[in-house]
């Protein structure tokens, strides 16, 4: 459908623009939210492995390899209540690491246009890793695609993810439960890796797949039946938009 403006309404929209420079009146820019900046590094202390769990209540959330140690972030929060709560410990070789936003009566999240909270947290890529994620609301970008993977466990409540599994050189299989609640959902595979999905079924909004066939209650790509590496996702939303998109 085509919308037309008609000469009067474009004459009411001229006048106005004009009686808005005449009076001075400019366009005002809220000031940027005041935060506060911090990093945390945590050595390995001898781990060989490592499980990881992360647990945002809501903010901004990026996830990535790279560390030269067990996780090297960076963290910002409007109010110093909301300083992210980290443990490690090492036992037998397996590193554990909790990043999780604190609870309790004092803390609460109200994320306006004056408020921020984010947190990019990187990790080694040359451990093996089982990875758990939980976000409660917000947006997210998780590339994990240079990281040793063995299990990953991401839950989203509300909001956009992205989950990027390119971009590296995978040498074992990974099994992968991934859950979005309502948002847009972004996956991303790599092309010589076999990958089969289920829970396509599941929710509500359309599901996108292209590069990927029917196979029983999976979809699978060209690369399945004869990749020596293979991913097998679980990937579910509530209410919102899948997209799995095949990076060469």
């Amino acid at each position: 459908m085509t919308t037309s403006i008609t000469p009067r309404v474009l004459a009411a929209g001229l006048l106005a623009a004009a009686l808005i420079a005449a009076s001075g009146c400019v366009r005002v820019e809220m000031p940027a939210p005041e935060y506060t900046s911090d990093t945390d590094t945590i050595p390995r202390d001898g781990a060989t492995e490592l499980v990881a769990t992360i647990d945002m209540g809501a903010g901004q959330l990026s996830v990535s390899g790279g560390a030269a140690d067990v996780m090297d972030a960076d963290f910002e929060f409007s109010d110093e209540r909301w300083r992210p709560q980290v443990s490690y410990e090492v036992s037998g070789g397996e590193g554990r690491l909790a990043v999780r936003t604190p609870s309790g009566p004092t803390f609460g999240l109200n994320l306006t246009g004056q408020m921020r909270y984010a947190w990019d947290i990187a990790l080694p890529d040359d451990m093996p890793l089982d990875l758990s994620i939980n976000m409660g609301a917000g947006e997210s970008r998780l590339d994990l695609g240079t990281l040793d993977l063995r299990r990953l466990q991401v839950n989203m409540g509300a909001g956009d993810s992205t989950i990027d599994l390119s971009g590296g050189e995978p040498t074992h299989d990974m099994v992968a439960d991934i859950n979005g609640g309502a948002g847009a959902f972004t996956l991303r595979v790599p092309a010589d890796v076999g990958v089969r999905i289920v829970g396509h079924q599941d929710g509500l909004g359309s599901y996108q797949a292209d590069g990927f066939i029917q196979d029983g209650g999976a979809l699978v790509n060209r690369a399945y039946d004869d990749a020596d590496v293979r991913f097998e996702i679980t990937l579910r939303r509530g209410i919102g938009d899948v997209t799995v998109e095949t990076v060469e």
